[in-house]
């Protein structure tokens, strides 16, 4: 089992605002425990940098999926686990961990 995220609660109560639907949420929150698992602790990358050096990791184009490009960070995906594309399941792990740094935002 993946460890639980710093703030992890509060973030659940957070994403209820943002989020529509309970099944979002648990999506968000588990994208966001395994970017940290691959990449390293989320709120020690807010701190450093606000994110901004993870969040280029996990930037990901469609051109540069066209075009054979790997992704910069070390996420890997085996199987479709729900993903029709390495591209889509790299834009749905940055949300979460974009949804995960506009939560510390608003922590002050």
């Amino acid at each position: 089992m993946i460890k639980e995220l710093v703030h992890e609660d509060a973030f659940r109560k957070y994403l209820g605002k943002v989020l529509s639907s309970e099944r979002l949420i648990r999506d968000c929150i588990s994208r966001s425990r395994r970017v940290e698992l691959h990449e390293g602790n989320l709120l020690k990358h807010y701190n450093v940098d606000c994110g901004s050096s993870l969040l280029d990791r996990l930037s990901y184009s469609k051109d540069d999926a066209n075009r054979g490009i790997e992704p910069a960070h070390g996420i890997s995906f085996k199987g479709s686990k729900g993903y029709i594309s390495i591209y889509e399941g790299t834009v749905s792990l940055k949300q979460a961990v974009v949804h995960y740094f506009d939560f510390l935002k608003q922590q002050g």
